[in-house]
């Protein structure tokens, strides 16, 4: 069983999560600032989503997560896994990123022991100077991870745009609608206008 622990106040986190929830059986989801934790016979992974950055996570920093991990590891011997899913957490464009900050903080003697964390890749160029995103789409229940190089985002942001959007018949850009990890959808073939 999975836990989803997602930002609020934003109106899209908490329906991807939930989402994601409905396609893994038994997986809950809630508000990171709103769900405590608690005993969840079966729970073996405690999945992240929100914003995020080299220095933040969901708005916390990573002794922030790193307390919540171990809240939800007291009283679920079973957690074994936890999971990032949030832009740019294997990156960073000077020091560490948020995955490798909270990373150094699990061991036998921090409440943590044991445990495996999960992030989204890393780009091709490596972690400095470079950008993620993930991006959601919830009527196809689809999603797309995109990175890219540079010293700020914008070339990620240029790549954005490719998935995000599409030419109409006059040359103009129009908002994608459709399964945005489609190739068969993606070449217009089946999307609506």
């Amino acid at each position: 069983m999975i836990q989803f622990l997602f930002q609020g106040g934003h109106g899209s986190h908490g329906p991807r999560a939930q989402a994601l929830a409905n396609i893994t059986p038994g997986s809950r989801y809630g508000d990171i600032d709103i769900t405590k934790a608690s005993a969840i016979p079966g729970l073996h992974t405690l999945t992240f989503w929100g914003h995020g950055d080299s220095g933040k996570l969901c708005g916390k920093s990573p002794n922030e997560i790193h307390t919540i991990i171990k809240a939800w590891k007291r009283v679920n011997g079973g957690l074994k896994t936890i999971e990032i899913l949030t832009c740019n957490s294997r990156h960073a464009s000077g020091g560490d990123s948020f995955a490798n900050k909270l990373k150094s903080q699990f061991g036998m003697l921090s409440g943590t022991g044991g445990l495996t964390l999960k992030a989204l890749p890393v780009t091709v160029t490596g972690k400095m100077n470079a950008w993620s995103i993930l991006l959601a789409e919830t009527v196809h229940n689809s999603w797309v991870y995109n990175t890219a190089p540079g010293a700020n985002d914008s070339l990620l942001m240029q790549a954005n745009s490719l998935i995000q959007f599409t030419t109409n018949d006059t040359g103009g850009m129009v908002s994608f609608r459709g399964d945005i990890a489609s190739p068969s959808q993606r070449n217009g073939k089946e999307s609506s206008q």
